[in-house]
């Protein structure tokens, strides 16, 4: 945040009420997580834990979980089997979309982990758990991955809003229900179609970015 080179950590701190943890999670999520994206994709010589070889997904995986612990004063317990959970979630859908794609596994594998992970210390069921990864499916899977760069601050920032969103709603009881979509009879098969969603669906997909990039070459 004290970096010249963090518009995006400043403005989440204003947002937050110009505190690192103040009284809202949610707020307080988005600074937490993408101020730390913000500052690994632009370089800033600090370390990021990497989850199935990405630290954006580890970034995303954890710390909506520490922010909601540190308002809501849960104890380390609580947020060691949470972060367990989010990992679990995040590895399962890695599982089936593949390291690379052109799908962003930052937003939708690590940020269904963190949803499903929000949905337990909120006290949701386990079918509030599988709701919840039906509202991420039904809504930001397809979301595209163009490399680490700048951009991956604004997924971050969806992801959380995303997460927090999907998981409210469910321990609410308002979800997706599993016949619309990809959503499927169960939360194995909802995560395996969310795979599938960047390998094979995303293929074509990777090549007109990999295109669009050697178009920006060429025009310099």
């Amino acid at each position: 945040m004290e970096s010249d080179r963090t518009p995006f950590s400043k403005a989440l701190l204003a947002k937050n009420g110009g505190r690192v943890i103040s009284d809202d999670a949610h707020k307080t999520a988005s600074l937490l997580c993408n101020g730390a994206i913000e500052g690994r994709v632009i370089g800033l010589d600090k370390p990021a834990m990497s989850i199935t070889g990405s630290g954006s997904h580890g970034i995303i995986a954890t710390m909506p979980l520490y922010a909601y612990c540190k308002v809501y004063d849960i104890d380390e317990e609580k947020l060691l089997r949470a972060t367990a959970l989010s990992y679990l979630i995040c590895t399962y859908i890695k599982e089936y979309s593949g390291k690379l794609s052109a799908f962003c596994g930052c937003a939708i594998a690590a940020g269904t982990g963190a949803a499903c992970a929000l949905a337990w210390l909120m006290g949701g069921s386990r079918e509030a758990i599988s709701d919840t990864i039906n509202n991420m499916a039904s809504s930001i899977t397809g979301m595209i991955c163009h490399g680490g760069n700048q951009g991956c601050t604004m997924k971050g920032i969806i992801a959380v809003d995303a997460a927090y969103t999907a998981a409210e709603l469910a321990v609410s009881g308002a979800h997706i229900l599993s016949v619309h979509g990809i959503n499927d009879k169960t939360p194995e098969r909802t995560m395996q179609n969310m795979g599938l969603i960047a390998s094979p669906g995303m293929i074509g997909t990777e090549k007109t970015i990999v295109d669009i990039f050697e178009s920006k070459q060429n025009d310099n």
